[in-house]
């Protein structure tokens, strides 16, 4: 029988680092993200986006696996 109470060595690789842990967070809400002319993402939530989750992208938009703004739009 296999123990899985006890994280092994594999495991461990497998687990996500807290900024991956944030992006996903965020990105979940992310409705699109276009470039404009200098290459750096607009950035569009979905409607219902919690606060929180806007609150976290302003502190950790540097974070997005691309450059983008740290102003961002909410659908309507």
């Amino acid at each position: 029988m296999k123990n899985t109470k006890f994280i092994t060595h594999m495991a461990i690789l497998r687990m996500l680092s807290p900024e991956e842990k944030i992006i996903s967070k965020i990105g979940k809400w992310i409705a699109s993200a276009k470039p404009d002319e200098n290459k750096v993402a607009n950035v569009l939530f979905k409607k219902n986006t919690p606060k929180k989750i806007l609150k976290l992208y302003e502190k950790n938009y540097d974070l997005i696996p691309f450059p983008a703004h740290k102003e961002y739009k909410i659908e309507r």
